[in-house]
This record gives structure tokens, C-alpha cells and sequence, in this order.
């Protein structure tokens, strides 16, 4: 994985060009080691995923993979995000959690929004003290997630919120370097669901278009299956140079880490 990271960085930075930059004067440095995102094993992560009932469930699970917390299913991706986003607003506030006795003596977690909304639900505990830690070990992780989102290095998708109150992405390659940037949206869950969008679709070929700018140079737009265009690239010095930036970002988009 890491010479794969070492050539993607050369291989971005030999072609990727904000204005054209000319190859020869392009700083190739290795710097893949800026892994921290990808490494989940360093910090605790969402799983996204659609259950056979057809609803779209996430869970959070700390640094070892122990589970903390399943969602309700959702009828959509982007209604599933805007509850994980939820719980990131909502689970750094232990008064956002109850702990609630079963019938057979044991107890589980639940979080709930603002709104009063069950957005997580713990597994069932043995004990009410289990429950109690499993509700601190939760406000833990969403403290250390936030954090950690925040500071993030390596390659990744970043959300921002421009001046105009739209979010957008931008993705980044091991070396920091913007790959490709989407349009914006309305909310931040939706942007969010237009980066999955990259992780559906970026790594086929017949997904990119290679177009003319108007510079003389080229880019590249990554589409969806019913042509919407998701994200566009930045400017290269040549359609060589696009297509090269095109096989790399082919290999990028699968080794990516969203949430």
C-alpha cells in the first residue's frame, strides 16, 4: 500500500497542474507516510451499508472495532449520513444519552438528537455499570472522531462550507495535493453522499470524461451512470497529462477511506 502511495504522489504531482504548471518544476518529495485518515485502526470509524431490507444502516465502532453504537435503517444514503451526522453533533454530550434497563436485567444505550430522536443504540449490556462505561467509551469516540476529521492528513475527502452557506468536498491524494472537487450542496449530508458517489464511480475508466479547457490544457469530470457530473479535476498542461492524472486517480479512489 505504500509504494502505492508513493507512485500515485509522484504520479499527481508530475501532471497535476493548478494553471499548467510545467513537470520539471514540480516538487516530487515523497510524503505518503501522511496516512493518518486511512489508518482506522488509530481512531474510531463510521461503517455505511445497505441491509437486505433495503434501508441504509451505520455503526460506530472505537480504534479495536468494538461496536458503540447501529443506527435505525434509513430509507436513503443521504438521510442515513444526515442521522451519522447527527450523532456527531448530538455524542460528545453525555445528557444526549439514556441507559435503559431490559426485561431480563440487562441494559443498552441509547443517544438521541435534540428533538428527542433515537439516532444510536448500543448493544445490549450485561450489566447497568457495563452500559454506564459503554455510554462514556461513546462520547470518547465521537469527541476523538470530530477531532481527528478535523486535523486530518493523507488522503481523504475534506467537507468545507463556502461563504454562499454551500458544503462541498474536495479529495485529496496521499501527499495532500486536490485530486478532484465537487459542486456544491445543500447540506452537508449530501455532500457527504456525493463522495460516496466518487467511491461508486471513480474507479472505472468509462466514468471520466477527458475535456478541452480553455486554455489550451485539459480536465477531467468523473460522472455518474446517468451523466451528472460529480467531481471535476483540476487543469492539466496537456490531454496526455489528464489521461495519466485519470489511471491515477483510478487507483486512488479505492484505497480512500470516507468515514
Amino acid at each position: 500500500m505504500r509504494r502505492l502511495l508513493t507512485a500515485l504522489t509522484a504520479l499527481m504531482l508530475a501532471t497535476a497542474a493548478a494553471g499548467c504548471v510545467d513537470e520539471s518544476t514540480v516538487d516530487t518529495t515523497d510524503t505518503s507516510e501522511a496516512l493518518t485518515w486511512a489508518d482506522t485502526s488509530s481512531r474510531p470509524s463510521f461503517a455505511l451499508w445497505k441491509s437486505s431490507d433495503a434501508q441504509f444502516r451505520f455503526r460506530l465502532v472505537d480504534a479495536k472495532g468494538a461496536l458503540l453504537l447501529t443506527s435505525e435503517g434509513y430509507s436513503s444514503r443521504t438521510a442515513a449520513l444526515t442521522g451519522l451526522l447527527s450523532v456527531l453533533s448530538n455524542g460528545t454530550t453525555a445528557a444526549r444519552y439514556e441507559i435503559k434497563p431490559t426485561a431480563d436485567g440487562r441494559a443498552l444505550v441509547t443517544l438521541k438528537a435534540v428533538n428527542g430522536e433515537i439516532i444510536g443504540t448500543s448493544g445490549i449490556q450485561a450489566t447497568t455499570a457495563a452500559a454506564q462505561a459503554t455510554l462514556t467509551a461513546t462520547v470518547g469516540a465521537v469527541s476523538t472522531y470530530r477531532t481527528a476529521w478535523a486535523t486530518a492528513t493523507g488522503r481523504r475527502f475534506a467537507i468545507h462550507l463556502d461563504a454562499g452557506g454551500k458544503y462541498y468536498w474536495n479529495l485529496h491524494a496521499g501527499n495532500g495535493a486536490i485530486v478532484l472537487r465537487s459542486e456544491r450542496y445543500d447540506s452537508e449530508a449530501a455532500a457527504l453522499n456525493g463522495a460516496f458517489a466518487v467511491l461508486d464511480n471513480g474507479a472505472s475508466a468509462a466514468r471520466y470524461l477527458v475535456l478541452a479547457s480553455s486554455n489550451g490544457g485539459a480536465y477531467l469530470n468523473l460522472t455518474a451512470t446517468n451523466g451528472q457530473v460529480i467531481g471535476t479535476s483540476e487543469v492539466y498542461a496537456s490531454k496526455a497529462n489528464a489521461e495519466r492524472a485519470r489511471d491515477a486517480l483510478i487507483a486512488l479512489v479505492p484505497t480512500v477511506v470516507l468515514l
